[in-house]
């Protein structure tokens, strides 16, 4: 099976099967997903606040893609979280993992400061 070689704004030959690049891989290695019969999931890497967020759209096998997320930050274990949601759209799946992420970060970054504004409160009481 052949990929499609020309410019993305390009017509597509007859026969010829779309295809969608993903990112965040070496060129040798480049996954990519092909309209029909998807098999790769299709990964978007971001930072926020020091920590890196890996959304990935997994296809299922009812044609949904299950957004799962990877939160990592260096000097702490990673925390993984499958299924977040289904999507029909990949890129979908991909924005809303990413989002999601970024709320639980904020999220833990509010909890950690509440956290030590308490701890400097009782150590004024002392």
């Amino acid at each position: 099976m052949g990929t499609q070689t020309n410019r993305s704004n390009a017509p597509l030959q007859p026969g010829a099967t779309p295809v969608i690049p993903v990112t965040g891989r070496s060129a040798d290695g480049q996954a990519i997903i092909l309209q029909t019969g998807r098999t790769d999931p299709l990964i978007c890497c971001a930072d926020h606040e020091g920590y890196r967020l890996n959304a990935c759209a997994r296809p299922t096998n009812n044609e949904l893609y299950a957004a799962d997320l990877v939160i990592g930050r260096p000097g702490f274990p990673s925390r993984h979280f499958r299924a977040l949601d289904y999507f029909y759209d990949a890129g979908q799946a991909l924005r809303y993992a990413t989002r999601w992420g970024r709320i639980w970060v904020n999220h833990q970054l509010k909890k950690t400061a509440g956290s030590a504004s308490r701890l400097d409160d009782r150590a004024r009481q002392s």
